[in-house]
């Protein structure tokens, strides 16, 4: 399209705030017939008519949406959770992979055990302290009961006293369960 083309272009869009398809049919009916949808696009983005809702948000006053990011964690801040692993032929018994990786530094620490019980969870975060290259500070976990008695507690609350929970204190670390119920 020639610079005046591209000028109509952009001012169907800003003037009538057509959809791009729309758009097209326009331009393609009385500006240029071999018009591309996606060079369309292109020109009307590098005008920045791009974005139709935008255009419309704009149009009405409304307030930009809060674009969120992701919290950025010092290192020590570990992310726990425990997967089923599927038995192979050659395996006699189900085996459990619990992971913990370091939300800022991605660090991953492995290891499977025979069953997902409190005892395997708080020997894997022994093993877990024993190794890490950094200090551990938080831990999050889900509300299983191998690592809280929140749903075995009758108000639905961690009591703060589960095996795992006595662990973390030993170790100096702060036990968080997701979905905002810390303890």
């Amino acid at each position: 399209m020639s610079p005046g083309q591209k000028t109509i272009a952009v001012e169907l869009r800003k003037t009538l705030l057509l959809p791009l398809d729309d758009v097209l049919v326009e331009v393609r009916e009385f500006i240029n017939p071999q018009a591309s949808r996606s060079g369309l696009q292109r020109c009307l983005q590098r005008h920045d008519v791009g974005t139709l809702r935008e255009m419309q948000r704009l149009a009405s006053g409304e307030a930009a949406p809060v674009v969120k990011t992701f919290k950025s964690y010092e290192p020590g801040f570990r992310q726990l959770d425990i997967t089923y692993l599927p038995q192979m032929p050659d395996e006699s018994e189900q085996r459990y992979l619990f992971v913990a990786i370091d939300r800022a530094t991605r660090w991953v620490f492995v290891r499977t055990y025979k069953d997902q019980t409190e005892r395997g969870s708080t020997d894997f975060l022994r093993r877990l302290h024993q190794v890490a290259p950094m200090k551990i500070s938080k831990i999050l976990t889900d509300n299983g009961s191998q690592f809280t008695d929140r749903f075995t507690a009758r108000q639905r609350v961690p009591s703060g006293k589960h095996v795992f929970d006595n662990a973390c204190l030993a170790l100096n670390i702060e036990h968080r369960l997701s979905n905002s119920h810390s303890r």
